[in-house]
């Protein structure tokens, strides 16, 4: 049998160790807050599966892990404000403390008897979770979730096997959209990037830049002057490490503001599962499902072309692919970042 070996640029193995470890620092989406009714979800995050589940109006974040004989507590149930484990019924409170063992008579009961607790919060429409004493960063921001003038939709969850810093790269990657997305966010014909900001703000890296799209182009379509190009003037802000809130205005217009919210989750070191929100200031009354669907068709061309890069993590080392100045100025800045972060909370465990 022929023997191969896969092509694959180098990897710092021990930089991108320290960067995943380094996460567990950081807030990160494990579900939509839609999806949390009243029963426990089975989540997972950086490699560690978690129990969510409301308890007395409070989101909570549990190891899925009953510490009575391992069962998975995210098979069982709410009473009142109480997690029931499904196995024997113990019952375990907000704060992960064991409140009732059925079995035992009396109310003793083992100081042990407690759940790994995590930070748990709900924003941006999303259940986020951090697996760290304390978060590094605050709580990304979606604004258009509380203005009356924008309409939202979600986008159904999804999840690529690249690293998530990788989905993120290819989020902010200008050079690309000529070529994945030629005739959609990009012309093959007029394929240079043009000059655009790239700055840090308090934990985030910010972005602005004017490109031109194709008036076929189905994001623009329907949303503004159909006749020749369209000028999207767009605003990134990158909440460290993996979130960005897109916001385009097209053809300066500022009737017509459309955002993309997207939210990466590392739920391994390989795997990255992504929840998004759409919101427009226009066409208010008009079908949800086409701006859906289209961001449907741009993740369908942008997935195999993730999934095919080699390593499936971001390389941290800055020399282990080549860049080109003035294009790839993004990247090598939020590259950068990611170090800093690897370096600063990674190293040490």
């Amino acid at each position: 049998m022929e023997s191969w070996k896969a092509l694959v640029n180098e990897l710092d193995a021990a930089g991108e160790a320290a960067l995943y470890r380094a996460m567990s620092h950081f807030w990160h989406p494990v579900l939509y807050a839609a999806d949390l009714a009243d029963k426990p979800v089975r989540v997972h995050l950086l490699d560690q599966q978690l129990a969510v589940v409301r308890l007395g109006g409070e989101v909570c974040a549990f190891a899925d892990l009953c510490v009575h004989r391992g069962t998975a507590l995210s098979l069982g149930r709410v009473e009142g404000n109480q997690l029931r484990c499904a196995y024997h019924g113990w019952t375990y409170g907000p704060e992960g403390v064991c409140t009732s063992i059925p079995a035992r008579f009396g109310t003793s009961i083992p100081t042990r008897a407690r759940l790994t607790r995590y930070h748990a919060a709900e924003a941006c429409g999303l259940i986020w979770v951090c697996l760290a004493v304390e978060p590094r960063f605050p709580l990304p921001e979606l604004p258009e979730m509380a203005d009356p003038h924008y309409r939202l939709v979600s986008v159904p969850a999804y999840e690529w096997h690249v690293g998530s810093a990788r989905r993120v790269e290819n989020f902010v990657d200008f050079a690309h959209f000529a070529w994945v997305h030629d005739g959609l966010l990009g012309d093959h014909n007029r394929p240079e990037v043009p000059d655009h900001e790239v700055w840090r703000e308090g934990a985030e890296l910010r972005m602005r830049i004017e490109v031109t799209q194709p008036p076929s182009g189905g994001a623009t379509k329907g949303l503004g002057p159909e006749a020749g190009d369209i000028r999207a003037s767009s605003e990134y802000r990158l909440f460290m490490p993996y979130t960005i809130w897109l916001h385009q205005t097209l053809n300066h217009n500022p009737d017509y503001n459309f955002v993309l919210f997207m939210a990466a989750s590392p739920v391994s070191q390989k795997r990255t599962r992504c929840f998004t929100f759409i919101a427009r200031s226009h066409d208010l009354d008009g079908d949800d499902q086409k701006y859906v669907d289209f961001q449907e068709l741009i993740l369908s061309q942008d997935k195999p072309i993730a999934e095919s890069q080699r390593p499936e993590e971001l390389p941290v080392d800055l020399s282990a692919e080549l860049h080109i100045k003035g294009v790839d100025r993004v990247s090598l800045e939020y590259r950068t970042w990611l170090l800093e972060l690897a370096n600063q909370y990674g190293r040490d465990q």
